[in-house]
């Protein structure tokens, strides 16, 4: 671009001439061209300097004010792409005149334009094809015009008068007036409806913005409403013409107005009842709306009530308020019967009949409540005619089935249908008997046709206990039910109406009532209200000899001591699973009362009882989840000559039983310490040789310390179990080989009290319950549980605690390894007067030199 010569030419040239390379981005697309040269010719013809184009894009120089609608980047980048000329003439609206524009490419990045002056053929050519195009959208709008749904009207203002110039197919048909060309509005329309669309027509040119108005015509066809939107089309700052674009929105008007008048109707039935009226949210249960009735009866405000959620009024529980709201959401339950607590604290029986009803968003529910306080005060004073009263009462339920005089059924409700299984269609027309299959729940057999006897007696017929009805897919629903005839008010019989409904929630409630009543809830065995009752209708002749077994539970104390009232409870289980395993069927065996149990044995004499002794017994065996061993003390006794009572018996037994327990008692103490020092060895890092160990030191301490035999004794058996409450800390906590957590080290600081009440709860070990207590006391009274200091804590726990910490610091352990026997000395020394008691640790250290001397 600096060549001399190549300058010149450019210089020298008629036409205008631009070099060009393209601009990209940063994806490699081509956004821009920048201009690297441009002639005079270029200025002169394009209006612009030379250094204000040079190094210039494009688009930051002309594209505003010469490009119009030409895509000029297009242009050039297809005649680069192709490696072809290409020209195009095009109309300049900032120069004022048509140019030639020619593109040349030079290589793939830059091209040379050419602009000249277009030929008067190319403007006329360019012309032609701008009318053809004019003429393309004027056709366009004409389609438009002609095939919208909407009524069109043109409307010209001339000559101080608007006078319509046409309209499409869509007015005429709806207007029924063809042609309205050159007819001012009033000789269209007539004066009073003229002059208010001139008015209309007038704001519309004065404020040149569309107006929207609503009018009503008389037309041949009939009274129509139209929604008009009346456009200004401005030539220059003038109005030219208005533009009517109508919809007949004559039905729309008509059901808004019939929704008002039927929302007007809903409002005044729901302001204007003197029935009690509230809406309630159906997931929240807030109070949405209430009418006034609701809020003279309930004693709040309007505003009051609507803060209010249905739970603050309702006295049932708030879960079951939830559930019974949801049910009706759901449309399983439609009709209740509520406490309902007024403001001033008074609660009221209240019969709510609610029914699910779903705005755009919400699920509401519309109650109607009614207050039926004096039905429930004066219900034997509000008495119907007999006749008329029970049928409506015995109709108002879930199932609902009605026949003629010959039993074929003539209506099935809704309940009915769902508890049969039967569709009323499909139902209606059939004798009762077939869709109803009615047997007894104990003998199988079918229960008495109740239609068939209304109709032979007159009379009201009520199904018997333990009827269950056999659905159409064969699934057995109880069920309580009456049947009633039909009659007329002089006593004319035309049928029976059967109401009936579905009682299985309320049979498994009152069989589960009736199971605890006579069952222990833990065991599941029978309870001692059930044999007191079992002991009257036994105690006769034919069930002679009758054997009673009485068990009472070794150990039930101290293993809810030990392993928490869930293992006690396990043990119980585990002896009711024995006694019922080791039983007979026709036996009856029950919890008599805390850990005592009772087996009454009917048409039994003693020799077989004594078998099933021996058979449970023998079945004693380790108790689940734990290592303890179940021990029964057991008693047994007949009653052979009617005069004798089972109570009597009974006595006996016990009295065999206890002798049983004290003999038990001893070798039965001694297998739970065996059993606690195993279980704590195996689930712990304590050992035997551990307890050996600190048995040998302690012994050699307390003659050094001139202790008595007593204590001696006391001391090594401190030794052996001053860990034992450990038996009750979890094996994850004691096998801990890392650091313990805060709650962990809580949960460990409480063995001392287990083992102490393992001790008090086995004379032979409660001389060193106490020391148990104590042995994690230190000196300086930082220890646990009591926090004693010096003195207070007894010499023999002061001994056990330099001795148990020593074997602990010289062997491994699961969270550290052993330390020298250097070091461990060390420890003691340097902790001597603050954990240890300093006599006692000198002693020990001499003991320590001697053992090494």
């Amino acid at each position: 671009m600096k060549d001399n010569n190549f300058k010149n030419l450019l210089e020298k040239m008629p036409f205008g001439l631009g070099c060009c390379e393209f601009a990209y981005d940063s994806q490699g697309a081509i956004v821009d061209y920048i201009f690297l040269d441009v002639n005079p010719a270029f200025e002169r013809m394009m209006g612009l300097k030379r250094k204000c184009v040079v190094g210039q894009r494009a688009g930051n120089i002309y594209y505003d004010k010469y490009s119009g609608d030409f895509n000029w980047l297009a242009f050039f980048e297809e005649a680069a792409h192709s490696g072809n000329e290409l020209d195009t003439t095009h109309w300049f609206d900032g120069l004022g005149r048509y140019l030639k524009v020619t593109a040349v490419p030079y290589d793939h990045m830059r091209f040379v334009m050419f602009i000249q002056d277009a030929p008067e053929e190319a403007a006329i050519l360019q012309l032609k094809s701008q009318k053809d195009e004019y003429k393309k959208v004027l056709q366009e709008l004409e389609i438009v015009f002609t095939s919208t749904h909407d009524a069109i009207s043109l409307v010209e203002y001339s000559g101080g008068q608007f006078r319509y110039i046409r309209s499409n197919n869509v007015h005429q048909e709806l207007s029924g007036i063809e042609n309205i060309a050159g007819r001012t509005p009033q000789e269209l329309l007539g004066e009073d409806v003229g002059e208010r669309l001139c008015a209309y027509y007038e704001v519309c040119m004065k404020t040149k913005k569309p107006v929207t108005y609503e009018q009503t015509f008389y037309f041949a066809t009939g009274a129509r409403v139209w929604l008009t939107s009346l456009s200004p089309v401005i030539d220059g700052d003038a109005v030219r013409y208005l533009v009517g674009s109508s919809k007949d929105i004559t039905e729309l008007k008509a059901a808004e107005k019939e929704k008002a008048q039927l929302t007007q109707r809903l409002e005044s039935l729901f302001n204007q009842h003197t029935a009690i009226m509230l809406m309630i949210d159906a997931a929240s249960g807030m109070i949405i709306d209430a009418n006034p009735s609701a809020c003279d009866f309930y004693g709040y405000t309007k505003e009051e009530l609507t803060g209010l959620r249905i739970e603050d009024i309702n006295m049932l529980p708030p879960d079951e308020v939830k559930k019974l709201r949801l049910m009706t959401m759901d449309s399983r339950h439609r009709y209740f019967m509520f406490p309902h607590r007024l403001k001033n604290g008074e609660i009221h029986p209240v019969d709510v009949y609610s029914c699910p009803i779903t705005d755009d968003q919400n699920t509401l529910l519309y109650s109607i409540i009614f207050d039926v306080s004096d039905r429930e005060i004066y219900r034997n004073e509000l008495f119907f005619e007999k006749e008329l009263f029970r049928t409506t009462l015995r109709s108002i339920g879930d199932g609902v089935v009605t026949t003629d005089l010959n039993g074929i059924i003539t209506s099935l409700n809704g309940a009915a249908q769902d508890i049969t299984g039967w569709n009323a269609s499909d139902a209606e027309g059939r004798k009762f008997a077939e869709v109803f299959c009615l047997i007894n729940e104990n003998t199988g057999k079918a229960v008495e046709d109740p239609v068939e006897k209304v109709l032979k007696t007159g009379k009201i017929v009520g199904l018997a206990n333990h009827t269950i009805l056999r659905s159409l897919q064969g699934r057995d629903v109880p069920i309580a039910d009456s049947a009633a005839p039909i009659k007329t008010e002089d006593g004319r019989f035309y049928g029976v109406v059967m109401v009936f409904r579905d009682v299985t929630m309320e049979k498994e409630h009152n069989d589960h009532v009736k199971y605890l009543s006579y069952n222990d809830f833990l065991t599941g065995l029978y309870n001692r209200r059930y044999i007191e009752e079992a002991m009257i209708w036994l105690d006769i002749m034919d069930y002679l000899p009758i054997s009673v077994i009485m068990g009472d539970v070794n150990g039930l104390k101290i293993t809810n001591d030990v392993f928490g009232h869930e293992a006690g409870d396990e043990l119980l289980r585990h002896v009711a699973r024995t006694l019922k395993e080791c039983s007979r069927e026709e036996d009856l065996v029950a919890r008599w009362g805390g850990d005592e149990f009772v087996i009454l044995m009917p048409r039994t004499g003693l020799s077989t009882a004594e078998e099933v002794v021996q058979k449970i017994r023998n079945s004693c065996s380790v108790i689940d989840k734990s290592s303890l061993q179940m021990s029964l003390s057991l008693g047994c006794a007949v009653k052979i000559h009617d005069d004798c009572l089972i109570s009597d018996v009974m006595r006996t037994a016990e009295e065999y039983m206890y002798h049983q327990k004290l003999l038990d008692r001893k070798s039965y103490r001694n297998t739970i310490i065996n059993t606690l020092l195993v279980t704590l060895y195996e689930n712990s890092i304590e050992t035997e040789e551990h307890t050996r160990r600190l048995g040998v030191h302690c012994q050699i301490i307390g003659v050094k310390l001139g202790l008595s035999s007593k204590e001696l004794d006391e001391l090594s058996l401190l030794a052996i179990l001053h860990d034992i409450g450990k038996v009750g800390i979890s094996r994850d906590i004691l096998c801990k080989p890392t650091a313990l957590t805060a709650a962990e080290w809580e949960e460990m600081k409480r063995h001392p009290e287990i083992g102490y009440r393992i001790a008090q709860a086995t004379p032979e070990l409660a001389v060193v319950a106490e020391y148990i207590l104590y042995h994690h006391e230190r000196w300086d009274g930082t220890g646990y549980p009591r926090g004693l200091k010096g003195e207070e804590i007894p010499l023999i726990c002061r001994v056990l605690a330099v001795t148990d910490a020593y074997d602990a610091m010289i062997n491994n352990r699961v969270y550290r390894r052993a330390l020298s026997r250097e070091n461990a000395v060390l420890e003691l020394k340097n902790n001597a007067g603050t954990q240890f008691d300093a006599d006692i640790v000198k002693v020990f250290l001499d003991i320590l030199k001697e053992e090494q001397a």
